[in-house]
């Protein structure tokens, strides 16, 4: 087997069951990524920050392209493209999900500590129709499918303080040892390539225009108005209001992608390169986490922004963990979401361990806390999602009477963001950030939604002040301040 000379590989291949791999170091994953770019769907998983709360992404990021399947769905309709071909898959996709990891389902390999091989993708935020009668009012301007996960055979997984990767192919779908080996040889082809490929050019390969928001700023005052008007009526406890931006981006997505992840790097970072759009994200959200039967969750509510003095950052920090405001909205959300985790887990296993802890990310302050449980008995990463999609975090409470006011005050669709980005393994593990901190770029326009929680006593102009202070990275990333 061919390998590329100047990456050093430590171990392989080694052959269990129908999968193959190969243990081997290797640069920073976004500059390895770049050799994928040209083939199919280019996926990658990018973690650049340590999670706070460790576990499976912690200091991983992970690579694909080339899938033997896509699952994607619009409306009432699921379908699976297969190259050229594409067929049916039903009016559900989350069943279609299920049918489809099932049927190719394979055991964790021993010593490999990250998946091998699994879908990768987005579930937009839209998909919620789907388990709920809701209504849809708002435009949907960009027509994307709202559920896009390619189905992967093989992963490089990479960790960031090591160096060290590993190459799985899985030989799927038809768990031909041969085809996985031959895919191994394909990886490692396009990795001898970093050798000769040029690194990305120092100036800037892209540029930015136009930009406009869906709100003007007194429609989005008029707006939390309202909500707040449903809250005094008892409607809601609590809902997320969004605002749009668009502009123009013309060049090099992954050199634009580049700059982002400098400018806010990611915790749970994402570059999907697929054909109806380029989805990239740097979220700070964990939305949902399965490995084995452990689930965890960890909700953002309460933000702030980060001071330009150590003194001032200082004071911004601690007026976020004293503010009664912020912990009622996130003691909402964490309730919301042990009901969610509730549906699906073993009773008397769910727990807080910790609430409104407090995170530092490069633009902003958050509250963040963290819920817990273990899967009932024949219940599965799917049945989780229906428990929990869309994310408490980015509704409000009660969530149903939340999103048909989203559906009522925000003028376009959500589309990916406030969904879900990540992988689900061919083991039954489950990795899905909270789709925010994203920006979608379909042709040569780009979309992103910031977004805050509404209570009894938000005020109308720091809502919308909030808004642009998470929206902060985006902006400097393109040319904005």
């Amino acid at each position: 087997m061919t390998q590329p000379s100047a990456l050093h590989v430590l171990q392989g291949p080694i052959s269990e069951g129908h999968s193959c791999f190969v243990s081997l170091t290797l640069p920073d994953a976004a500059d390895t990524f770049r050799v994928f770019l040209a083939d199919p769907h280019p996926v990658l998983l990018d973690s650049a920050m340590d999670s706070p709360a460790g576990g499976w992404m912690d200091g991983y990021s992970l690579i694909a392209a080339d899938p033997f399947l896509i699952l994607k769905s619009r409306g009432r309709e699921a379908w699976v493209e297969m190259g050229d071909d594409r067929s049916p898959a039903g009016p559900d996709p989350f069943e279609a999900l299920r049918r489809l990891l099932t049927a190719h389902a394979i055991p964790s390999l021993p010593g490999v500590p990250f998946p091998q091989g699994g879908v990768i993708g987005y579930l937009g935020f839209d998909l919620g129709q789907h388990l709920e009668r809701l209504p849809s009012r708002s435009r949907d301007d960009l027509a994307l499918p709202e559920m896009c996960l390619a189905f992967y055979d093989w992963c490089l997984v990479h960790h960031r303080g090591s160096g060290r990767a590993w190459i799985v192919a899985t030989g799927l779908p038809g768990r031909d040892r041969q085809a996985a080996g031959r895919r191994l040889e394909w990886v490692l082809d396009r990795l001898h390539a970093l050798e000769t490929k040029e690194p990305p050019a120092d100036h800037q390969a892209w540029t930015a225009g136009d930009l406009r928001s869906n709100f003007e700023r007194d429609q989005y005052l008029a707006a939390v108005e309202t909500a707040k008007a449903y809250l005094v009526a008892g409607d809601i406890y609590q809902v997320n209001i969004s605002q749009r931006f668009q502009g123009s981006l013309r060049g090099d997505s992954w050199q634009f992608y580049r700059r982002l992840r400098h400018v806010n790097p990611p915790l749970l970072g994402a570059y999907l390169g697929f054909p109806e759009a380029t989805v990239m994200s740097v979220s700070p959200e964990e939305f949902l986490h399965v490995r084995g039967r452990q689930v965890r969750t960890r909700p953002i509510k309460g933000t702030r922004p980060r001071g330009p003095t150590p003194a001032q950052d200082r004071e911004l920090g601690l007026a976020l963990v004293d503010s009664v405001k912020d912990r009622a909205e996130n003691l909402m959300i964490v309730d919301l979401m042990r009901n969610d985790l509730g549906r699906v887990c073993r009773i008397g296993s769910i727990r807080v361990p910790s609430l409104f802890g407090l995170e530092a990310h490069p633009t902003v302050f958050h509250l963040v806390s963290t819920v817990t449980g273990e899967l009932e008995e024949g219940r599965d990463a799917v049945d989780l999602l229906r428990a929990s999609f869309p994310g408490g975090s980015v509704t409000g409470a009660p969530k149903i009477r939340a999103i048909e006011i989203i559906d009522e005050l925000e003028p376009h669709r959500r589309g990916v963001y406030c969904g879900g980005i990540g992988m689900l393994d061919f083991a039954g593990n489950l990795h899905l950030n909270m789709a925010i901190r994203t920006l979608t770029r379909v042709g040569d326009s780009f979309y992103f939604h910031v977004g805050g929680a509404i209570v009894f006593d938000s005020d109308p102009a720091d809502e919308y002040e909030e808004t642009l202070h998470k929206g902060r990275g985006l902006l400097r990333a393109l040319g904005y301040g």
